[in-house]
């Protein structure tokens, strides 16, 4: 029992994508005799490392930390909610909600884990607060006739955190095919777009870790600089969405113009006469191929 468990153990991602955790896995040098396996659901992947040695687990383990350092929140049973708490204690972060939707996003989550209260407000001096939550929407300077949920949202999280004084502010756009998260910082505001089948509490979470440790967001999240951010009339443009036929047609046009070309050389090699072609390439390869017990000089 105490030989398994020094030889296997479950590391934890959150936006990695399993193709390249695939790829990490079959660079494992055979001597350290590691073997993995790997298991995604949603965006939450879950990875379990077996070696025959101490020192072969250690050192695939720390293969994917290196691999996936932003990616990795955690190992053996520790929660995605858990490493968030830890991640705002540790750098010293005050996380608050501007509005009511974030909030049901992230206090059933964050409400049973120890230290949570040091970190989270859970509404209490934010959008809750019967004095604060006015203020916010006072500073928020909406127009009346604004409808738009992502301008509220972005202009309701900025207004939150300045008038709390705290580090990060979360706010929640939701729309009917889908919601916006909105994360504040001093520097400006990270957003996502998350699909209605999607679980955007658990990607506003990561969103918080990475901020919170200072690393590079997944990809999809995008950024908004302070600057921008604080004009109520410019909104993010959204991210492109590249379709799989694009890239297929891209393709199909760049073999197009070479077939092209190569029509237009062989059409100047032979005169016109594309029949001559055959007979014109055979000749070309006979005369420069060395022949047998030929020597080359």
């Amino acid at each position: 029992m105490t030989q398994q468990q020094e030889t296997g153990c479950v590391l934890r991602l959150f936006g990695a994508q399993s193709t390249a955790v695939g790829k990490t896995v079959e660079n494992f040098p055979p001597q350290w005799r590691a073997a993995a396996q790997w298991k995604s659901r949603g965006a939450e992947t879950l990875v379990a490392l077996q070696a025959q040695s101490p020192s072969g687990l250690k050192k695939a383990a720390q293969a994917l930390r290196q691999a996936f350092s932003a990616d990795l929140y955690g190992a053996g049973e520790t929660t995605l909610p858990a490493a968030v708490v830890e991640a705002l204690e540790r750098h010293d972060k005050l996380l608050i909600c501007a509005d009511a939707a974030a909030g049901a996003l992230l206090e059933a989550r964050l409400e049973n884990l120890p230290g949570a209260e040091k970190v989270f407000d859970f509404g209490a001096v934010s959008y809750a607060n019967p004095k604060t939550g006015p203020l916010i929407e006072k500073r928020a300077r909406l127009p009346k006739d604004c409808t738009d949920p992502l301008r509220q949202a972005l202009a309701r999280a900025q207004a939150a955190r300045r008038v709390v004084g705290a580090d990060l502010s979360a706010a929640c756009a939701e729309r009917e095919s889908d919601c916006v998260l909105v994360l504040s910082c001093r520097k400006g505001c990270f957003l996502r777009t998350v699909p209605a089948g999607e679980n955007p509490a658990l990607w506003l979470l990561d969103i918080i870790r990475r901020t919170a440790a200072n690393k590079p967001q997944a990809e999809g999240t995008g950024f908004l600089p302070a600057r921008r951010a604080a004009k109520k009339d410019v909104l993010p443009s959204p991210q492109p969405r590249r379709h799989p036929l694009r890239r297929v047609c891209m393709t199909l046009l760049v073999l197009a113009l070479l077939a092209a070309l190569a029509a237009v050389g062989a059409w100047k090699y032979t005169n016109g006469n594309f029949y001559a072609l055959p007979e014109q390439l055979r000749a070309l390869l006979t005369e420069h191929v060395p022949r047998p017990g030929a020597t080359l000089v």
